[in-house]
């Protein structure tokens, strides 16, 4: 397979800005930097800008088709928070597509909370719910030896689990060995997430901002966020989710919370919570996460952290050891973007090409504003 080059080419390497330079695809991973050869393909990259692909770190995919087309719109690593039934968390884990999915298969949720309502629609009824701390072992046992999954979901947003049964899920998920996930998006779950021990909390509060004194907490105790803020912004305007929780929701309150956890210094990744869930909110996968990345900066992410955030900061916390970086013999998941995404972050949705493992993949028309549709 002929090398390709991208000569006088900016580099957004995962840590930072480096150029102009030249970049060398080597079957399907990333080859050392030499002069182009006979039968290499030479791309000019005057005026524009790599990236290795980017990892959404919160989506929910509906269908191989969904999945196959985030890397289009660079997007070539997902991390799956919730994919039910078990056929189809099986055909996402099987699949050969240009996109990696990660997957936590049925999150552990409470008989009576918000997110059994919303299960029904999925075809999760309450005797799939967790009930208490004997479940709660069952539970991680399951998803860890039957399910094989890449860490453990949590829905820890009240009413919910006691406690109890959110300490016994994180003993359960250190002690097999797999990372813990907890949906929050109440200020009322996160000193309870704290609490537990997670090692993720995805999704920031509407009802309230986060403290300092909270940022701080999760900052000392090395929790990771994931705001979603596609998401919470979305929700913000949605009277169907007033409807279901009954709380206030403000956007404002959102931003303010990322802000308080990069003050904090709490490491903050990239996540739209794309879902295809009709009558409730459409978030579009791959697509939307250009307008997470601009939501990031607006909530006081330099572009250069918000970058981070999508790429080597993501694959650092999933584990994804060989990807996340443009380096000798990472894979080649890349992305030539015009323009210079770290003067405007915008320049992620100016996609000339894309590649995955090396393999080109048809870019998508450029990614719009990536916003959900909501009732």
């Amino acid at each position: 397979m002929p090398q390709t080059f991208r000569q006088h080419v900016h580099i957004f390497d995962g840590d930072s800005l480096a150029g102009p330079q030249t970049v060398v695809i080597e079957g399907p991973n990333i080859g050392q930097a030499r002069d182009p050869g006979d039968g290499d393909e030479i791309i000019d990259g005057t005026g524009r800008t790599v990236l290795p692909g980017l990892i959404d770190c919160h989506v929910h995919i509906a269908d191989e088709a969904q999945l196959a087309s985030c890397a289009s719109f660079v997007v070539t690593t997902v991390c799956d928070m919730g994919c039910m039934p078990p056929d189809k968390f099986r055909a996402h884990r099987a699949g050969r597509g240009p996109t990696r999915w990660l997957g936590a298969g049925l999150p552990a949720f409470a008989e009576g909370s918000t997110h059994a309502r919303l299960f029904r629609f999925a075809g999760v009824g309450g005797d799939r719910a967790v009930h208490d701390v004997e479940e709660a072992a069952g539970f991680v046992r399951d998803r860890v030896e039957r399910d094989r999954v890449d860490y453990v979901k949590v829905i820890a947003d009240v009413p919910g689990h006691d406690q109890a049964v959110l300490d016994r899920i994180c003993e359960e998920a250190r002690r097999r060995g797999k990372m813990s996930v907890a949906h929050a998006a109440h200020f009322d779950a996160f000193p309870r997430c704290l609490r537990a021990g997670f090692d993720v909390v995805t999704h920031v509060p509407l009802d309230e901002p986060l403290t300092r004194e909270v940022a701080e907490s999760m900052a000392a105790r090395g929790m990771v966020a994931v705001p979603t803020l596609t998401m919470m912004e979305s929700f913000a305007r949605s009277w169907v989710m007033w409807l279901l929780t009954r709380r206030a929701m403000d956007f404002e309150h959102s931003l303010r919370s990322v802000r308080a956890m990069k003050e904090a210094g709490v490491p903050i990744l990239a996540g739209t919570d794309s879902h295809s869930a009709g009558v409730l909110y459409e978030i579009p996968a791959g697509k939307s996460l250009h307008h997470e990345l601009e939501l990031l900066v607006r909530a006081g992410l330099t572009p250069e952290e918000t970058l981070r955030a999508a790429t080597s900061q993501a694959a650092r916390c999933f584990s994804l050891e060989d990807r996340g970086w443009v380096k000798r013999g990472f894979r080649a998941d890349l992305v030539l973007v015009e323009g210079n995404p770290l003067e405007d972050i915008s320049a992620t949705r100016r996609i000339v090409k894309v590649w995955s493992s090396g393999q080109p993949v048809e870019p998508a028309a450029p990614a719009g504003d990536g916003t959900c549709v909501m009732t």
